[in-house]
This record gives C-alpha cells, structure tokens and sequence, in this order.
C-alpha cells in the first residue's frame, strides 16, 4: 500500500512540475515575446535546427526538395 501512495504522490509531483513549466513558459511568452525569441534563437543555436522528418538515401540528397524545405 505504502508503494501504490508514494507512486501517487510521486505521478502527482511530475504533473505538477510540469504544469508549473507551462504557465512559466505562456507567461513569458505573453510578457516577454522579445525574451521568448532570444530563447528560441538560442535554443537553435544550442541544439540546431529543425531534425529533417524524412530519410532518403545519400545518393538522392538535393535532388528532392520536401514541402517543408521550401520555407
């Protein structure tokens, strides 16, 4: 019984970690969307860009364009 409650309790934390986060981050997207921009500016930067959503073999690769590459 002492495992199902801390299981509880533990589930009940992560979803409110989570929920704090969110309304952090639409806060600061509505208070701050110059800050907002700097972050994702950087994130990018950080991380790179946008992973491709499709594999094709080497041999193909710029001789297909994808819709999404058209941006």
């Amino acid at each position: 019984m002492t495992e199902v409650l801390n299981d509880a309790i533990t589930d009940y934390e992560q979803k409110l970690f989570w929920q704090t986060v969110n309304e952090q981050i639409e806060r600061t997207q509505r208070e701050d969307p110059e800050g907002w921009a700097d972050y994702l500016a950087e994130r990018e930067l950080v991380l790179g860009g946008k992973p491709r959503s499709r594999q094709i073999a080497p041999e193909w690769e710029g001789l297909i364009t994808f819709p999404e590459e058209k941006e």
